[in-house]
């Protein structure tokens, strides 16, 4: 129980460190008015790739890192070495998500006040509830398995008498 209060504090510790450090970037660029604007003025083609490259990555890393926990091989791990997987891996999936904020971030400034960062930055910050890593958060990542979808197939004699029981109506329906 211990080992797990000391991993949960090392994740609740990354996870505000990746808030206080978006905070700070924030407080610069908004209220201090520092200039961080060095790539105000860049060129379309890098404007254009640097913007897609964020977009990019972060539609596909939210969702990995929201996910993470339920992928087989994570999951089988954290439920057989408890507190030495969460702490292998919830700073993985802390900072996948912390990552993208402060690069947003430091981006939106970077380039001159460019809203598509600020978006980004909003929509990984709206995520970021997500994991946030409680103590009872922790306690489940690591107790619970993923339960397999799985799909029973149907009697055939049942889906026939269905359909002949819609059948029967739509004929009764036809007759009115």
């Amino acid at each position: 129980m211990k080992e797990m209060k000391t991993t949960q504090q090392l994740l609740m510790a990354l996870f505000c460190g990746f808030l206080l450090a978006a905070g700070v970037l924030y407080v610069l660029g908004e209220f201090l008015q520092v200039d961080m604007a060095f790539l105000a003025n860049p060129s379309r083609q890098t404007q254009f790739l640097c913007s897609t490259m964020m977009i990019l990555l972060t539609i596909s890393l939210l969702p990995l890192s929201l996910r993470l926990f339920k992928f087989r091989r994570v999951n089988d791990d954290l439920i057989s070495r408890k507190h030495e997987a969460l702490k292998h891996w919830g700073p993985i999936r802390l900072s996948l998500m912390g990552g993208l904020l402060v690069v947003n971030t430091l981006l939106y400034y970077a380039f001159g006040f460019q809203s598509t960062y600020g978006y980004l930055a909003v929509v990984t910050l709206l995520c970021m509830p997500f994991v946030l890593p409680t103590m009872s958060r922790c306690q489940a990542e690591v107790e619970k398995e993923v339960e397999e979808e799985k799909m029973e197939p149907q009697d055939e004699e049942e889906s026939l008498t269905e359909d002949e029981n819609d059948e029967g109506t739509n004929d009764s329906h036809r007759q009115l």
